[in-house]
């Protein structure tokens, strides 16, 4: 070799240079193969599952039970109310004293003064009757013929009616007398009668008027009355898991739908859409009154159509993309996911132009 070089030193070096510049060519060709490859493999525009908004439907937080009493008349005068707003009351307090009305009392005050009367009477006729009989009875002793005690012993035997029908007239008259007196005894007891809570809570004082409450107990437990169109009905399920949120996003608090209204409420002309009232306990008590919103999680995942190549997806590991199979429906326009899939997986967004170049 080395006689060779001295002979030919050009045509060696000229050969040198070649071998170096076809080697170099096969490594450049290498390296952009393979960093073609990698390149190709990330210039695929991505879609990334994510998990869908909340439904939110509008709400308010009511009190689980509030008892209104009104004014009847039927128990008398109102004479006391015995309590005042926001007094917290227990089942069993006065909360309405009520008097009878005087003139019922003096209608039966005037029954036991007629009874007493009649009493009166019948004793006297009784004692008058008695007496009647002890004078008979006597002439018919001193009687000297058996003519005249004839006459006096039919006397005896008619006095001896008159005293039956006065004893009678004396018991009727002494029952009369009971009864009365014991009316005018329950109405005196029961002249002032009072009215109690059935339910514990908060006093809420109404208006004194024909329609509207005297006051109501109102309790302190409250729930969230919510509302749903007939668009979003089927959304809902009884022990569906919920959050709630005041309007100005200062709590949010956690509950589960206790109840759904099978029943439309009853709407004006000015609403689109039929609504349906739902019950929602609360984990955490909230102010009565409140405006707020539910939250209803949204488990669903939806992908574009352009993702799915013959029921199948490229989701991306790594540097490289993996085909995995995925059930799909179509809802609305949008393919739902049914398994395949998560929040976070990242698909070629055009699945029908990736190539395996693997």
């Amino acid at each position: 070799m080395k006689v060779y070089y001295k002979r030919h030193p050009l045509l060696v070096m000229l050969i040198s240079v070649v071998l170096s510049i076809v080697l170099a060519i096969i490594v450049l060709s290498v390296f952009v193969l393979h960093k073609g490859k990698k390149t190709q493999t990330n210039t695929y525009a991505t879609y990334t599952v994510e998990s869908q908004a909340d439904s939110l439907f509008k709400g308010s937080v009511v009190a689980s039970t509030s008892v209104d009493y009104t004014k009847d008349v039927s128990l008398g005068e109102l004479s006391k109310v015995n309590v005042i707003e926001g007094q917290e009351v227990n089942p069993g307090d006065v909360l309405l004293t009520y008097t009878k009305s005087s003139n019922e009392l003096s209608s039966q005050e005037f029954t036991v003064k007629s009874a007493e009367n009649e009493l009166v009477n019948a004793k006297a006729d009784m004692t008058e009757v008695e007496n009647k009989d002890v004078s008979l009875r006597t002439k018919f002793t001193k009687a000297k013929n058996d003519a005249e005690k004839q006459v006096l012993n039919d006397q005896i035997e008619t006095n001896n009616e008159a005293l039956k029908t006065a004893q009678r007239a004396l018991t009727t008259a002494s029952l009369a007398l009971e009864q009365a007196q014991t009316t005018m005894a329950n109405q005196v007891a029961q002249q002032t009668i009072s009215v109690t809570s059935k339910t514990a809570g908060d006093v809420v004082m109404g208006i004194d008027s024909e329609t509207g409450p005297l006051l109501s107990v109102v309790s302190k437990e409250t729930f969230v009355l919510g509302q749903v169109s007939e668009y979003d009905y089927d959304k809902l399920k009884v022990n569906d898991n919920v959050k709630v949120e005041t309007v100005d996003f200062k709590k949010k608090v956690s509950g589960k739908i206790s109840f759904i209204s099978p029943v439309p409420e009853k709407t004006t002309g000015d609403l689109t859409s039929t609504q349906y009232n739902f019950k929602v306990n609360l984990d955490e008590p909230l102010q009565n009154g409140y405006t707020v919103q539910i939250h209803l999680p949204n488990a669903s995942l939806y992908i574009p159509k352009s993702t799915v190549k013959s029921g199948h997806v490229y989701i991306k590991n790594g540097q490289q993309f993996k085909e995995v199979k995925v059930d799909t429906k179509e809802v609305d326009g949008k393919l739902q996911v049914v398994s395949g899939l998560k929040v976070g997986d990242k698909l070629i967004k055009e699945a029908s132009t990736y190539v395996d170049h693997s």
